[in-house]
């Protein structure tokens, strides 16, 4: 096998999968059926992506400080991991596997380890004298269970213990209510008095395992062949995750089985299309802020938990994490039928008292069962058959799908709780009608097809099921696809280009809210006209975003801060967490809302007045414009940062700066904060156009195919993805011969 010819043929138990790279350096593989695309995938994913293949695993694993380095941070993601049993449980649940879902695992870890097996060590890895060991099945579902909860189900815990802390700090409870109306309707004085008693052994925010991607938010919509220029459906997909990293997050490719093919991105560490099309069907995802994580309050007697009148042993795991130049350190987990109990994992001991336990449903099960459903999701010919499998899936998403057939539709997938409250407080588990009644079978979440619009849009916002169940608290906000349904509905006969002008656009009907009533209140001076002539964009030469984030800023810390959470907790909240950055629409609210109490005097014009008045004091030379407020350095995973500036450079090991436009509610959507020191920006990670009269796709990706320093496809993309403009992945080309030029072949190696 030559690695720098232009096609090569691998040969994987038995089978010969044919593989080349577009010029665009996407990975194009030719095989019988999906298990022959599962083995080319995992061998091309080994060889694009060890790195960060290897670096998710051992998050997950918790053996950081063991295999790289040891240091707190790391060490704290460690304990973190272990507690959460991300990898224990992956192993429990890979030998429950069904046959299909085991065939094509299996298949994948005979790819990743037939390269492995030839190219045994990275230089990154030799770095720190660590040699990736083979690629498990279980590996494939830590992946699983990972993606199921950063960022996802994280988001929702995270918001709960915010409401918790609050609690703890004194925090006004008909204010709170209120904020949360009507979530907390049912939270009583008791209920109060219990949460006060709490032992917080944890903070707000858990530690992200940062090499694995936190999938935050996203934009997803179709519109049927009755509003397309080609008189099929287009379906449009950007999940906007960290961008302030390299390699990118996604791996695309193109597959071609003896009948069809499969073009997208797939996930390193997880076998097929994730998202993407066949010849049949297309089919993209958003974050649906399904709350899959509850809070219960145990009471912790002799080491025992109550149940009812009686307490009753914990299960208790011990782990070990070995560390560099350090002695192995003990770590204690105790686990009850409810969930994790949040207490010093050091201590062998557990004092009396109450604590928190964390109920996650994906905690012990549901990597198996969305394997197995990925592993159907390209056989499907319909919107209703991707319907009936998306179900399965564990993870918390709003799919928009859509079929050659005509068909456009939508499904919610993720494991939702039977509970018996809102699940935003947590009640005492000891009382057996407080705790969760199973899982809501799939058949009861929101589901929609070929709506009488002929268009379907999810952007993280409100999709509860029309009399189901309650899946979803606290949303992100109807703004972007406000957005995107204002920019459909002004024409008809829709094309791929003009998809990829909304998936460009950067204006803004969060602003447009606040500014209906902040232009009369703007003074009038040289910087307030900037703010009061503001075109409500957020690109990258305005200034007039600078001031309305400086205004909004300062009336959320006036408002919710001094009001609520105190000025000192609302500023660390803004500045590193992320519930400031995902659920402002809930603090909007409050913001625009109709009780003045809130305000100082109650008088909302005069506070409006007064901070409008500070942030155009300034003259206008000293208003910056967007750009250098989204400057954003892609920084190589394995490194994160560390290198010297100047070797950085030399070595091209991070990329950057680059200006990301956008804002928190723009369909080109920015968001940053810190987190433990490490300052995380998200945009849309990956953009995708397909129009399913065609056999193509329309892509750019922030990044590129190869997590390889020096490669050419290291960030080969990512020109292309700030400019918004798209290369072209077609089904038509052939391995050898008669290819179209955007699928000329390029250099495997790299």
């Amino acid at each position: 096998m030559k690695m720098g010819s232009r096609s090569i043929t691998v040969t994987i138990d038995g089978s010969s999968i044919r593989m080349r790279r577009t010029t665009g350096g996407v990975i194009e593989l030719w095989g019988r059926d999906d298990l022959d695309l599962a083995r080319g995938l995992g061998f091309a994913h080994a060889m694009d992506r060890a790195v960060q293949m290897m670096l998710t695993r051992l998050a997950g694993q918790g053996r950081l400080c063991e295999c790289l380095r040891h240091e707190s941070s790391l060490l704290e993601l460690d304990i973190f991991a272990r507690q959460a049993g991300f990898a224990y449980y992956a192993r429990q649940e890979a030998e429950n596997l069904s046959q299909r879902a085991r065939a094509l695992g299996q298949a994948y870890c005979a790819g990743v380890n037939a390269y492995l097996g030839r190219h045994p060590w990275r230089w990154e890895f030799r770095l720190v004298g660590y040699r990736p060991e083979p690629w498990r099945i279980a590996d494939t579902l830590l992946i699983v269970k990972l993606m199921s909860y950063l960022g996802l189900a994280q988001l929702q815990q995270d918001l709960e213990k915010l409401i918790i802390q609050a609690i703890h700090r004194g925090a006004s409870l008909d204010r709170l209510k209120q904020l949360f109306a009507p979530h907390l309707d049912g939270l009583d004085e008791p209920t109060v008095s219990l949460i006060r008693s709490v032992h917080l052994a944890e903070p707000l925010l858990c530690p992200e395992l940062r090499f694995q991607p936190a999938l935050r938010a996203s934009n997803s919509w179709a519109v049927s062949g009755r509003k397309s220029a080609s008189g099929f459906p287009i379906h449009c997909n950007d999940p906007h995750l960290e961008c302030s990293r390299l390699p990118a997050i996604w791996y695309e490719f193109v597959g071609h089985t003896a009948d069809d093919y499969r073009i997208g991105v797939s996930m390193p560490g997880i076998p097929g299309l994730i998202m993407g099309r066949t010849r049949h069907v297309s089919m993209g995802f958003t974050y649906g802020f399904m709350d899959m994580v509850d809070y219960f309050v145990e009471e912790c007697r002799g080491g025992r938990y109550r149940q009812g009148d009686a307490f009753e042993e914990f299960e208790v795991r011990e782990e070990i994490i070995r560390r560099k130049k350090a002695g192995p350190l003990r770590v204690f987990v105790r686990e009850n039928a409810r969930g994790l109990l949040e207490s010093d994992p050091r201590r062998p001991d557990l004092p009396d008292g109450y604590y928190l336990c964390r109920a996650f449903t994906c905690h012990r099960a549901g990597a198996a069962q969305t394997l197995d459903a990925l592993a159907s999701l390209a056989d499907a010919q319909s919107v209703p058959e991707l319907q009936r499998i998306a179900r399965r899936v564990c993870v918390s998403f709003n799919w928009v799908l859509a079929d050659r057939q005509g068909n456009i539709g939508y499904q919610q997938s993720g494991y939702l709780p039977a509970r018996s409250h809102s699940g935003l407080y947590p009640l005492a588990g000891w009382v057996p009608e407080h705790v969760w009644r199973g899982i809501v079978p799939g058949e009861k979440l929101a589901t929609l097809m070929n709506p009488c619009s002929h268009i379907i849009v999810t952007a993280n916002d409100d999709w509860n099921p029309s009399g189901g169940p309650l899946a979803v608290n606290m949303s992100m906000g109807p703004y972007r696809a406000e957005r995107i349904a204002e920019l459909l509905d002004e024409k008809d006969h829709w094309t791929v280009a003009d998809m990829e002008r909304i998936q460009a656009d950067v204006c803004s009907t969060h602003a447009r809210r606040f500014m209906e009533l902040v232009r009369p209140l703007v003074p009038d001076n040289p910087t307030g006209r900037i703010l009061a002539r503001w075109d409500l964009r957020y690109d990258a030469p305005s200034r007039g975003a600078v001031l309305f984030e400086a205004f909004y800023e300062k009336l959320t810390g006036e408002v919710l801060g001094r009001m609520l959470f105190g000025c000192d907790a609302w500023d660390a909240m803004v500045a590193g967490a992320s519930v400031f950055t995902f659920y402002f629409h809930r603090f909007d609210q409050i913001l625009l809302g109709d009780d003045l109490s809130w305000f100082p005097g109650g008088d909302r014009e005069g506070l409006f007045r007064r901070i409008l008045e500070e942030i155009t004091a300034l003259p206008p030379e000293k208003v910056p414009p967007w750009a250098e407020r989204r400057q954003v350095v892609m920084h190589n995973l394995f490194f994160s940062g560390k290198l010297p500036r100047w070797l950085s450079r030399l070595l091209r090991v991070d990329y950057g700066p680059v200006t990301v436009e956008g804002g928190r509610a723009t369909v080109v959507q920015s968001a940053r904060f810190v987190h433990q020191g490490r300052l995380i920006h998200f945009a849309p990670s990956y953009r995708y156009v397909a129009d399913l009269g065609t056999d193509r796709v329309h892509t750019a990706l922030a990044g590129g195919p190869s997590d390889r320093i020096g490669s050419p496809w290291y960030t080969s993309d990512v020109q292309r993805w700030l400019g918004y403009t798209y290369k072209t992945l077609a089904a038509e080309a052939r391995p050898d011969a008669g290819e179209p030029a955007a699928h000329a072949s390029a250099p495997l190696s790299g």
